[in-house]
């Protein structure tokens, strides 16, 4: 009778408990949890390879002039003498070209002196101006009597390679009260910032006004720094605008009222050129200046102003003013000739289909529109023409046709095996019965045979008359490769049009996945639900399990009282039968 309550027996019947329990409560719970599960699954599948095929529709859809239809393949003869690209809309052309002379920029060197002589009347400020191109910056230079010819041009070295646009207001007494409005623009590259002050009601010192310009363009003005000077006799104060970058030009307008601050693409001698010492030899000094940009219009044009400081170092005012150019190495003077914008050795100069023409750059972007000319090197004598050919770039526009294609299906197919069942309740797809994804994929059968309307009569207005078809088994492919090729170079606005136009393939499946994708799309809706669904089933189930394991810790608990009563009940029994034998 023991065994009926033993601890293996009632862990047989807690566990049979458990088993029917799971079986009627859990098991059809857990299968609903599934479902919902595999359909939220199935749906963020989809919506991944969905969101694919839309960025590619994307891409397809872009107006006329960046369209990838449009883009462009260059071949060059000899990619080492010169290269080119091409932009969209760049015209089919063939060229013949040769490089006769790269573009340089200014260079400029002083007489080689010996560097420790020393030079003692030249103590004072000299100020000299710098210009090349459209700009012209001025910048001082402090020397003591104690100097030598190498300090000397250590000094313009560093005054040059550190100078930045800087503007300075006119000073005021900081004392004295000011009483104003208006406003100025500050402009650096193309960004154009405007300050403005209100005095109007409530004045404030002069001193309290330049703080408050000081704070208002720092903080709102990028690329310059604005500071309260004070001047060091008078106490006046005044306002300065330091450029960061020295490659940037500030053009500060407006209303600058009292300020006096009217400056026009002010660039600093740092964004102009660069200025080096070297020594050519032991114990000998020699500087040297070279234009930032090449060319002949960015040749340089330097002066002393105040001083004599590029007199002391051999660039005196004829030599500056007639480019001489230097005789010999030890000689001061320009190193590249330049007597005229037409005879000059600053300009890059190239024969395009058997015209001369030159430019300040070895980069030519203004010869034939739409294509960049990138000059690497001089055409040798027995060298013959480099021929370049500008086309259209069949081989990447069928690359970004192929990953169209292959986005396309594998959202069609996705949907289509999931939406069939072989009658295999395991095999049944995620999608059957799924009036959304039949929907969906009716919509992407219709856009790919479909016809797309508004187009003019001569022109292709479907998929298969450039050589891609559909099959309802597979989805689109590339039937006819070179039918497509001929599409392409022929008549690549037709190809443009047939998808980018208003109701264009790209187009309209861009915007019918539009509705389908988002936050608020009808997918991520349904993933929403069918994951609310899955949330509701996982708690219910973890609830019911909770009760099961009670109820079987209560019957475990039951079971083991009546344990404890049979062994009452045995003990007793085996005492009784002990005494009616005698053995007590």
């Amino acid at each position: 009778m023991a065994d009926y309550l033993s601890t293996d027996t009632v862990n047989n019947m807690i566990s049979s408990y458990q088993s029917v329990q799971y079986s009627r409560r859990i098991y059809p719970l857990e299968v609903r949890q599934e479902k919902f599960s595999t359909l939220s699954t199935g749906w963020s599948d989809l919506q991944t390879k969905l969101t694919s095929l839309k960025t590619s529709a994307y891409d397809f859809k872009a107006s006329t002039d960046s369209s990838l239809f449009f883009s462009r393949s260059v071949s060059v003869s000899n990619d080492s003498t010169l290269t080119a690209t091409a932009d969209s809309n760049a015209p089919e052309s063939s060229y013949s070209m040769r490089v006769n002379q790269l573009a340089k920029s200014d260079l400029i060197v002083s007489q080689t002196q010996a560097s420790n002589t020393a030079i003692t009347t030249m103590a004072g400020t000299h100020t000299i101006q710098v210009g090349s191109g459209d700009y012209t910056s001025t910048v001082d230079i402090e020397l003591t009597d104690a100097e030598t010819n190498e300090t000397i041009m250590e000094k313009l070295a560093l005054a040059i390679n550190s100078d930045k646009a800087v503007s300075l207001s006119d000073s005021f007494d900081p004392t004295a009260t000011f009483t104003g409005t208006g406003s100025f623009d500050i402009t650096i590259g193309e960004t154009v910032d405007t300050i403005s002050y209100d005095y109007g009601t409530t004045s404030k010192t002069y001193d309290e006004v330049m703080d408050d310009y000081v704070a208002d363009i720092n903080e709102n003005v990028t690329g310059v720094l604005a500071e309260k000077i004070v001047d060091g006799v008078t106490g006046f104060v005044s306002l300065q605008i330091t450029v960061e970058d020295s490659d940037d030009a500030i053009t500060i307008g407006g209303t600058t009222g009292f300020l006096n601050m009217d400056v026009t693409d002010e660039k600093g001698a740092s964004g102009l050129a660069d200025a080096s010492l070297f020594s050519p030899s032991t114990d000998q000094s020699k500087f040297s200046i070279t234009a930032k940009e090449s060319g002949f219009d960015n040749k340089l044009v330097m002066s002393d102003v105040s001083g004599s400081i590029f007199n002391q170092v051999g660039l005196t005012s004829a030599l500056l003013t007639g480019r001489t150019v230097a005789a010999d190495d030890t000689s001061a003077g320009f190193i590249y000739d330049s007597t005229s914008s037409t005879s000059n050795d600053l300009n890059s100069q190239v024969e395009f289909n058997g015209i001369n023409i030159q430019r300040n750059s070895n980069v030519i972007t203004d010869l034939v529109e739409s294509v960049t000319f990138n000059l690497n090197a001089v055409n040798q004598v027995d060298d013959p023409d480099v021929s370049v050919s500008v086309k259209v770039d069949t081989d990447s526009i069928k690359l970004e046709i192929d990953e169209f294609i292959s986005n396309f299906n594998n959202a069609y197919t996705y949907i289509k095996n999931n939406s069939y069942s072989s009658g295999d309740k395991e095999s049944r797809g995620a999608f059957v019965g799924d009036s959304t994804a039949r929907s969906l994929m009716s919509t992407l059968t219709n856009i790919a045979m479909g016809e797309v309307s508004g187009l003019n009569a001569d022109s292709y207005s479907y998929l298969s008359e450039i050589g891609i078809t559909f099959d309802p088994a597979g989805g689109l492919s590339i039937s006819d490769s070179s039918m497509l090729e001929t599409a392409l170079e022929e008549n690549a606005d037709q190809v443009a049009d047939l998808f980018s136009s208003t109701n264009g393939i790209a187009n309209t499946l861009y915007d019918t996945l539009e509705n389908y994708l988002g936050a608020s799309g009808s997918i991520s809706n349904l993933i929403n639900s069918y994951d609310d669904n899955v949330s509701y089933y996982k708690s219910k189930i973890e609830n019911i399990n909770t009760s099961i394991e009670k109820n079987a810790d209560i019957l475990r608990g039951q079971y083991e009282s009546l344990q404890m009563q049979l062994q009452t009940l045995m003990y007793s029994f085996n005492s009784m039968n002990a005494f009616g034998s005698g053995q007590f």
